[in-house]
């Protein structure tokens, strides 16, 4: 294990590769205060045509899956991982948690921390779609989850924000990670109302849709929100605590926090729930009487 490291797992969007990076890690690797970061580039097959007939691009759910084998492989000496994405890098990593979660292996994604979408088209991209569909063609397996309203996309969505932000403890399909959203003020290619959809945490940074990942120096505030961002990345996953029901008490032994079952008594008697004694006399109510001030204590 890569003791004390946080791993930056990167990964980028529709026509594009890890060089998209190179920027930021560039950054990264200048800044002191960041030297337990290591950056792990992931990349994935996308682009507009086929460069030969036999290559096929891969769906977002089997670029999902080979982002499951890279934290496993490469990244699968670290104990804290960090995963920002970039447009339809966040898709990928979304789908990657939801299809986690479908296989009740919510305990494999407790490394990951926090997660950054940058520009991602959580509702989908209008923009240039009869061109996308032009170019890409209106089967290419990338170009079907950047339209606007996609079921698939909406179903991923719906899951990450009950199962993963708002999830309250680690279960088989619950894991609680703090994600950020982040919108380019000036994106005309994914809108912020899409990029920042209906997280809880999302805000706005300089740049269009590439622009926002152009950090040329250490002022850029992609830069330092995700210096920040790193850290303070959580030294363990909020909440982590299993949702197993409670270990049942010793039988004949009485849960600390109920109180005891009154003492059975005879004929024309009552208990003192306050002193747990008895006293005999004239009965006023079946069971137990209620002391003065003691009203919480009666038990019918």
């Amino acid at each position: 294990m890569s003791e004390g490291q946080l791993g930056v797992v990167l990964i980028h969007g529709i026509r594009s590769d890890a060089r998209v990076w190179q920027p930021l890690e560039k950054c990264i690797a200048e800044d002191t205060q960041l030297d337990f970061v290591r950056t792990l580039p992931f990349e994935y097959a996308t682009g507009l045509k086929r460069l030969h007939p036999l290559r096929v691009f891969p769906s977002i759910d089997t670029a999902a899956d080979s982002l499951k084998e890279y934290l496993v492989t490469e990244a699968g000496g670290f104990d804290r991982l960090m995963l920002i994405t970039h447009s339809q890098g966040g898709l990928v990593a979304q789908r990657y948690l939801a299809r986690m979660l479908a296989d009740g292996a919510a305990h494999e994604l407790v490394r990951i921390r926090r997660m950054v979408l940058l520009a991602c088209p959580n509702n989908g991209s209008e923009l240039l779609r009869s061109l996308r569909q032009s170019v890409l063609g209106s089967r290419h397996p990338q170009e079907k989850d950047l339209r606007p309203i996609s079921d698939q996309v909406t179903g991923t969505l719906r899951t990450v924000l009950r199962d993963v932000v708002n999830a309250t403890g680690l279960s088989e399909r619950t894991c609680p990670i703090d994600i950020k959203v982040y919108a380019g003020e000036s994106d005309g290619v994914v809108p912020a109302a899409s990029a920042q959809s209906v997280f809880p945490h999302s805000a706005v940074l300089p740049g269009d849709h590439s622009g926002i990942l152009k950090v040329k120096t250490a002022r850029h505030r992609t830069f330092t929100t995700l210096r920040r961002l790193m850290l303070t990345v959580p030294e363990a996953v909020p909440d982590a605590v299993s949702e197993a029901a409670p270990e049942a008490a010793p039988a004949g032994e009485a849960r600390p926090d109920r109180p005891p079952a009154p003492r059975e008594t005879g004929p024309g008697s009552v208990s003192n729930n306050v002193s747990g004694s008895t006293v005999y006399g004239h009965v006023i109510q079946g069971g137990s009487v209620r002391m003065p001030g003691r009203g919480d204590d009666r038990h019918d």
